[in-house]
């Protein structure tokens, strides 16, 4: 349970913002350009983008809030974790291959929703396989977490 709470609060928050605020904010053309000839900056090009269309901003916060809210419910944890991870993974790899800065922080939040989806393979298992033997084990799996 703790990691689903802290998973759902830091995206909650990520998202959030940019819902309500807008997390990239709008820089100028020319700043973009310089930072991406002369410096090489990937993380202002990535936020230019990111930040050029607003509702694709708010589509991101969606993407983020919408799993997280998921997270918090017990009933639909299962299915937020499943919708956090593409969410998660693209997140990390942009923060990667960008030079975002956050690195640990999304390497742990991929890795800690590996693992709740895990602790839930026997139900996710049973989507595409009817023969998979339902057990105690999941259920406590997930209290643990």
């Amino acid at each position: 349970m703790t990691l689903r709470w802290f998973m759902a609060m830091i995206f909650l928050l990520y998202g959030g913002v940019k819902l309500v605020f807008g997390q990239f904010g709008h820089i100028p053309l020319n700043e973009i350009t310089q930072a991406a000839t002369q410096k090489g900056e990937g993380f202002a090009i990535t936020w230019a983008f990111f930040g050029y269309s607003r509702p694709y901003e708010l589509f991101i916060g969606l993407g983020e809030v919408i799993p997280a809210l998921l997270l918090l419910i017990p009933r639909t944890a299962t299915l937020g974790a499943v919708m956090y991870f593409p969410v998660a993974l693209n997140v990390m790899l942009v923060n990667y291959f960008y030079h975002i800065g956050v690195h640990d922080l999304s390497t742990v939040l991929v890795i800690m929703n590996l693992v709740l989806l895990w602790l839930d393979r026997r139900k996710l298992l049973m989507i595409f396989w009817k023969n998979i033997p339902t057990g105690q084990a999941s259920e406590k799996g997930r209290e643990v977490a």
